[in-house]
């Protein structure tokens, strides 16, 4: 009877093991609206400042002219494309969007939004899907993860990476987190005079240490020693 509840612990202890090898996910977007009919809690609008490099975009990292506390969906002007699943638009005025009343002048637009990680030595890999109008950049803790596309016609948004006209997926791997409070910023590069909006989602996953792969591998042994010498006695008994 001892030897059954042991063994039956033993997938606990396992999973017990795996969960120290990987200890953290992290999941978040654009999430539709939360504090008002169009407000969006989650990516703020902090501001913008003005459109420079050419074709060849260059965004400073952080915006000079301040905005509203609140971003917007847009959703209710239409969008680009639908939305990535989960996920909602979001800009900077409410009358935003392909059918609202308000044309963005050309400038750089900077969208925020802060999530919490385990961070430590053990690096992250994942992805971020994002799409944008005109296109954008994406900064983690002031780091670009992904660049700016190639300014193309309105129509599309953008040549390359990211566009509006379905979400483009950057893959991250060996990403450093903070132990704590991270910072995604969007800055959204609007170059053809219309509305300006962006849209995203991520997804990052811990992997394991050196360290956590040992104890998973040691915790796996014992396991099996376990095992091995509680099974032991009742095959000799069998065999006599």
């Amino acid at each position: 009877m001892k030897t059954i509840l042991k063994i039956s612990a033993m997938p606990a202890l396992l999973c017990a093991l795996a969960s120290a090898a990987y200890a953290d996910s992290v999941t978040f977007n654009s999430a539709g609206s939360t504090s008002g009919p169009y407000t969006n809690g989650t990516l703020q609008y902090t501001g913008t400042s003005p459109l420079n490099g050419g074709s060849t975009l260059n965004a400073p990292t952080s915006a000079t002219v301040a905005g509203g506390p609140s971003s917007y969906d847009v959703a209710a002007n239409g969008v680009w494309v639908n939305a990535i699943a989960g996920t909602s638009w979001v800009s900077n005025s409410p009358e935003a969007g392909p059918d609202g009343s308000v044309t963005d002048p050309n400038a750089f637009y900077y969208y925020s939004t802060t999530f919490s990680a385990a961070g430590g030595a053990s690096t992250y890999d994942g992805s971020v899907n994002i799409m944008a109008d005109d296109t954008a950049e994406v900064l983690l803790n002031g780091a670009v993860i992904v660049p700016f596309g190639l300014i193309g016609g309105d129509g599309h948004c953008s040549d390359n990476v990211p566009n509006c006209n379905g979400f483009d997926t950057v893959s991250l791997n060996g990403t450093t987190l903070l132990a704590g409070s991270n910072t995604l910023t969007i800055i959204d590069a609007q170059t053809g005079g219309g509305p300006a909006g962006v849209d995203f989602s991520a997804n990052l996953t811990q992997t394991p240490e050196p360290t956590s792969l040992l104890l998973l591998g040691t915790g796996l042994l014992g396991l099996a020693v376990v095992v091995f010498r509680k099974t032991k006695p009742s095959a000799q008994l069998l065999n006599s």
